[in-house]
């Protein structure tokens, strides 16, 4: 297990380096006017102005013994801590929802699968499945617009200024990943179905449940597995969801920070989101050392 994690430790490092060493590629646009109807542009690319990049990089990092301070002198590393901060009340809680609840609902919808109860909650999985999460964060956007029109009480639906404004975020992020669990999970499950195990359980007379329990500790595999996949998603998705709802946390400061060349702050701000997923992998692995048996069965 320590091996493992030494292992991914050093994944980490070499995707550190890969981010700052994309990070530092040269940006600069170069525009030329032919004529006043016909204008060029290209981005020139030199060794020498990559390794003049990455050497103001370091250089800036020592003189500075850290980040130093962002544009509008407050030390980067605070500035990051504050907005870390807020984008973490939308990813913990989707990313542990999606995990215990969707693992909860793909068990209900293969327990229920021959049932109506099943079929109907197998296609609000596939509907929902269906559309993007910034497509919903917008919907979610306008049936509250239209709600307040109609005399619901006002509230903001913008910004980070209200304690609740990043709860629809969190409803939008949260929802593909949530499906996504509920149809691994009852995937998993019925890949079980047939195994020799499950012939001696009902042999015993131990019931339908004692069954699914059986199942659902050999699936453990396959449904921890997805941890690392649901933070990516959380991750990835957070600047675009954060973008349209107005608020200001880690992710869409980091990418207007790379958009806008300012690769110390960018730096600081990509970190945290690395970290985060070393951890849930280093987390999940972990558990299922502890949890996962080696050999299927009873």
């Amino acid at each position: 297990m320590f091996v493992q994690i030494l292992k991914t430790f050093f994944v980490f490092i070499l995707i550190v380096t890969g981010f700052l060493l994309i990070l530092l590629l040269p940006k600069e646009k170069e525009i030329t006017v032919i004529s006043p109807f016909h204008i060029e542009a290209e981005y020139p690319f030199t060794f020498n102005h990559y390794k003049g990049n990455i050497n103001e990089f370091f250089t800036h990092l020592k003189n500075e013994k850290g980040f130093g301070d962002s544009y509008t002198g407050v030390p980067i590393l605070e500035e990051t801590q504050i907005l870390l901060g807020r984008s973490l009340k939308i990813i913990l809680p989707a990313f542990l929802f999606s995990l215990v609840f969707g693992t909860f609902f793909g068990v209900l919808q293969f327990y229920y699968r021959e049932k109506k109860r099943g079929k109907i909650q197998a296609f609000f999985s596939w509907f929902f499945s269906s559309f993007p999460d910034f497509f919903l964060f917008m919907t979610i956007q306008y049936v509250l617009i239209l709600l307040i029109q109609k005399g619901f009480p006002h509230f903001s639906l913008y910004g980070n200024d209200q304690w609740y404004t990043f709860i629809i975020p969190l409803i939008s992020i949260t929802i593909f990943p949530f499906i996504h669990m509920v149809k691994i999970t009852s995937a998993a499950l019925e890949k079980e179905m047939g195994q020799e195990y499950l012939r001696t359980v009902y042999s015993k007379g131990l019931g339908t449940k004692k069954a699914l329990i059986h199942m659902l500790w050999n699936s453990w595999t396959t449904i921890l597995n997805q941890g690392q996949f649901i933070m990516l998603y959380i991750l990835s998705s957070l600047p675009i969801i954060e973008k349209l709802a107005g608020y200001k946390g880690a992710g869409i400061k980091m990418l207007e920070s790379i958009l806008a060349s300012n690769h110390i702050s960018a730096f600081a701000l990509m970190l945290p989101f690395l970290f985060i997923m070393f951890l849930t992998i280093v987390i999940t692995q972990t558990i299922k050392h502890i949890l996962v048996p080696t050999k299927a069965g009873v």
